[in-house]
């Protein structure tokens, strides 16, 4: 039996300490982070046993877990002044995975739990926006369907890309009301004729999304996770329950994530993907394209400030790089989730050595960052050579790969058997971790920076370039669409994750080592050596 509760709330400011390793990274840091008082979505979390007893019982909620999250909800409840099933004030909420160790977007995520038909017009009611009610249900409907009932999500996505088409829109922020009230119905048409649905009892709903981050732990994508991270002896997940907090909201709301340094280069400056009118999955999903940063900074510029201020106080706080999810609802700031950030070998050499002379770390500190890294097997790519580049992305991680196209990760995993390979996809997903793995780079037509796939790929050191508006992919013919010719699976060509730019066949590159890192972190071994001795 474990001495420790099965239940934990967070988010009133008292900053109670959470132990990681009974309820999740997630919740022990959102706890943390409260403490500092810096705003949070309320919330409650339970302990990684449930998830144990879930899988002895034959994948059945322990019978304590209603009785549990009764509990929970009426903390949020208290806290918010707002009623979960409430028809006039609708508490919603959002039901997140916290295993012990970072997996990022590896195991599922339900938002706006608590809606249907009649909370819908609460919502109306207590907003006075009935585009954003609609558009919440709309979301709901697509992710319980998917996640929870295991529909394919072409379904929905057919509906909403032929509404679109319809409206002549180019993104779903732009929908009105009318709009997304009828897309509402098409779900709830194709939901009843499938025979499934979704129980308008928000306590349902509540369950039934917790049993599935639960059976996420072992989902196939975890699975490769785990088994690409060598991660063996990890108990389970956590599962995490947050007041919902809006950034489709309104004019002056969004989501977004933000690294306190980049992740690729490791230089100290403020990297923000934001997409206005978004919740936090429409960014790490890479699905969507994010605003550039200069576009938040000059239509939210208080937010942007704050955001600023607070990532240097979680910086200094952790003493490391911050990978940061945020979503700012009516001009407020809250931070849904801060954790050290994945990051590729060569930053992972200049943050340890530039936090340290930076007074922040110590030396040995500084060491215990690079654990597991060969310092001396880390070089600076570029590219040498006079070719044009036939398309550009986004950098997403640095360093030059050439290899052979692969449009799936099955075809990447079988070609890298040959030589390097580079992964094209539309838009890369957690489920594509076997084909990142084996690839040499990544290239996607859409996507984030900051998405849950680029963070994979930059921490196994891979070369990725996101949304590239010149690439088109003809997956039944195995062929892409590319800087005006069309090339096909098997032939090569060249990423440059330093500038995004994409080149014909391979390319000539150049490998320098970075002296001046190494050199300090020799001085920092020297440091720590004179230490121990003294003791």
């Amino acid at each position: 039996m474990s001495p420790f509760p099965r239940i934990v709330t967070f988010g009133s400011g008292t900053g109670s300490p959470v132990p990681p390793e009974e309820f999740g990274n997630k919740a022990a840091g959102l706890a943390e982070i409260d403490g500092l008082g810096i705003r949070v979505p309320p919330g409650f979390a339970l302990g990684v046993s449930i998830c144990e007893e879930y899988y002895v019982l034959g994948r059945t909620l322990p019978p304590d877990v209603p009785d549990l999250i009764r509990q929970g909800i009426r903390h949020l409840e208290e806290v918010t002044n707002l009623g979960f099933g409430s028809m006039r004030r609708p508490l919603l909420v959002s039901v997140r995975s916290g295993a012990p160790v970072s997996m990022p977007g590896i195991m599922d995520t339900i938002l706006n739990v608590g809606l249907n038909r009649q909370t819908v017009r609460g919502l109306i009611f207590m907003t006075g926006n009935p585009r954003f009610a609609w558009d919440s249900y709309r979301r709901f409907l697509e992710n319980f369907s998917e996640i929870i009932l295991g529909q394919d999500p072409g379904l929905h996505r057919a509906i909403l890309r032929e509404a679109m088409t319809s409206e002549e829109v180019r993104d779903e922020t732009e929908l009105d009301s009318g709009t997304l009230r009828r897309i509402v119905g098409e779900y709830e048409k194709k939901l009843a004729g499938t025979g499934s649905g979704v129980p308008d009892d928000a306590y349902a709903q509540l369950e039934m999304a917790s049993s599935a981050v639960l059976r996420s732990w072992t989902n196939p994508k975890a699975e490769a996770f785990k088994k690409t991270h060598a991660l063996s002896g990890v108990r389970g997940t956590g599962v995490t329950v947050q007041a919902m907090v809006f950034g489709n909201l309104g004019q002056n709301s969004g989501a977004g994530v933000a690294f306190t340094r980049n992740p690729w280069t490791g230089e100290n400056e403020l990297l923000i993907d934001f997409k206005f009118g978004a919740q936090g999955e429409d960014v790490v999903s890479g699905i969507n394209e994010a605003s550039s940063q200069k576009a938040f900074r000059e239509e939210m510029p208080g937010v942007y400030r704050c955001l600023k201020e607070t990532a240097i106080r979680l910086e200094s706080h952790f003493r490391d790089m911050q990978d940061i999810e945020f979503t700012a609802e009516n001009g407020k700031l809250y931070i849904l989730q801060s954790r050290s950030g994945k990051r590729a070998p060569l930053a992972a050499l200049r943050i340890a050595v530039e936090l340290c002379r930076e007074g922040v770390i110590q030396p040995e500190a500084a060491l215990a960052l690079l654990k597991g890294l060969d310092p001396g097997s880390i070089v600076e790519e570029r590219v040498d050579s006079p070719d044009f580049p036939i398309a550009r992305g986004l950098s997403a991680s640095g360093g030059v790969a050439s290899g052979t196209i692969a449009l799936s990760s099955k075809r990447a995993e079988e070609d890298a058997r040959e030589g390097p390979v580079i992964l094209i996809r539309e838009t890369a997903s957690p489920d594509d971790i076997p084909g990142i793995s084996a690839a040499a780079g990544i290239l996607t037509a859409r996507g984030a920076r900051t998405s849950h796939a680029a963070v994979v790929a930059r921490e196994l050191g891979k070369v990725c370039i996101v949304n590239c508006p010149d690439l088109v992919i003809d997956q039944p013919h195995h062929r892409i669409h590319l800087g005006g010719q069309d090339l096909f699976e098997g032939q090569p060509i060249t990423l440059d994750g330093n500038t995004g730019f994409v080149f014909l066949g391979k390319v000539a590159a150049r490998s320098e080592k970075p002296l001046d890192l190494l050199l300090a972190l020799q001085g920092f071994r020297v440091a720590v050596k004179k230490a121990q001795s003294r003791k």
